[in-house]
């Protein structure tokens, strides 16, 4: 009688095949919902054209360099050459949507020589900066940037 007994509960206690297929079915649909939202990561945010001019005392600049600063944490900095007084960033490689600090660096047509910190004994050719620390290392030129509106954006700066 025992072993009846114990047939009994073991038999009972098997899944149904439609009680498997139904594991089967809401196994399927939960990683048809869930694995797509796995493959994609978060939207980049939206970068924009960034373009303008840059003046010295009224003359274009030569040759240069801008640099956008992120303010915000996560944000993209973006780094502008400057040539015969223009500068131009395509929206692939623009800034987002933020506030940034502006520094312009307009380097020296001359060159001098100046002792190589990481070889000593050394010497490489570097340009000086002609422009005061306030447009550069210590600027305090702040921009706001939408790349849904972008526009030209102009430096015109003075030195004594």
């Amino acid at each position: 009688m025992r072993d009846d007994v114990t047939q009994v509960r073991t038999r009972s206690h098997s899944p149904t095949l439609a009680h498997s297929y139904c594991r089967v079915l809401t196994i399927a649909i939960f990683a048809a919902i869930v694995a797509p939202g796995c493959s994609r990561g978060p939207v980049p945010p939206k970068r924009g054209q960034l373009d303008g001019k840059l003046t010295v005392n009224g003359k274009p600049v030569a040759n240069g360099t801008i640099r956008f600063m992120a303010l915000a944490p996560g944000g993209m900095n973006v780094l502008a050459t400057v040539k015969d007084g223009q500068y131009s960033v395509p929206a692939a490689e623009g800034p987002t949507k933020d506030k940034y600090r502006v520094e312009i660096s307009v380097p020296s047509a001359t060159k001098r020589k100046v002792p190589n910190d990481d070889i000593p004994g050394q010497w490489i050719e570097e340009a000086p900066e002609t422009l005061p620390p306030r447009y550069n290392r210590s600027s305090e030129l702040i921009i706001d940037y939408d790349p849904d509106h972008p526009e030209p954006r102009d430096f015109n700066v003075t030195t004594p």
